[in-house]
């Protein structure tokens, strides 16, 4: 039986192609929430894992994205 790291890993990369697509059709802000999304999934399963490169690659995007969402929306 596979453990719910399994699933979380699916569900995340299938989420990050969503954004990406969401991207290419300039729908924002949904594609950056997609996103985060997608990377929330992506840092759980390096924290289980114990892969300090996945959430090296996915802590960041946060500290990208949510800053200029808010300089996007709010400036």
């Amino acid at each position: 039986m596979k453990d719910f790291t399994f699933y979380v890993k699916w569900a995340s990369a299938f989420i990050i192609l969503c954004a990406m697509v969401l991207h290419v059709l300039g729908i924002t802000p949904w594609n950056s929430i997609v996103q985060m999304i997608g990377a929330a999934g992506w840092i759980y399963v390096g924290y289980k894992w114990n892969e300090k490169a996945l959430m090296m690659n996915f802590i960041p995007q946060f500290f990208i994205i949510i800053p200029g969402l808010i300089w996007m929306y709010f400036s």
